[in-house]
């Protein structure tokens, strides 16, 4: 392992989703030295989202809203699909199932109400869908 410097504007710790949104984030706010660190092997690096194989849930008005995120749909196979939207309440609903019901309703309202411009900030940052 390389030695790690001294000095830094924002160290994040831990390379999952999070980690690397908070990473991209602070070089957003002007930040010009980020250093993230994580203690798992390099082929495991994104944390849990490595057994995702990918698939984030997010609130959709259907395959229309999501097509500008997938740019690997060819447009003949775009018009055989029926995708129904994913509405807030489904996502409040399968989030309640999902977490037995412990899931904080604030918390849970900011990550269904944020989920779709969070994929969109995701994929504008070179996240491939």
């Amino acid at each position: 392992m390389a030695p790690l410097p001294q000095k830094c504007d924002v160290l994040v710790i831990g390379g999952g989703n999070a980690g690397f949104c908070a990473a991209l984030a602070a070089t957003e706010s002007g930040a010009r030295d980020v250093l993230l660190i994580d203690k798992c092997p390099e082929a495991w690096a994104g944390g849990n989202t490595y057994f995702t194989a990918g698939a984030m849930r997010t609130v959709h008005r259907g395959l229309e809203d999501l097509r500008p995120l997938v740019n690997n749909v060819d447009p003949e196979l775009a018009r055989t699909i029926d995708l129904d939207p994913y509405t807030p309440a489904e996502f409040r609903r399968d989030l309640h199932r999902i977490c037995a019901g412990r899931s904080d309703p604030r918390l849970s309202a900011a990550l269904i109400d944020e989920s779709h411009e969070a994929v969109r900030w995701l994929a504008g940052k070179g996240v491939r869908f």
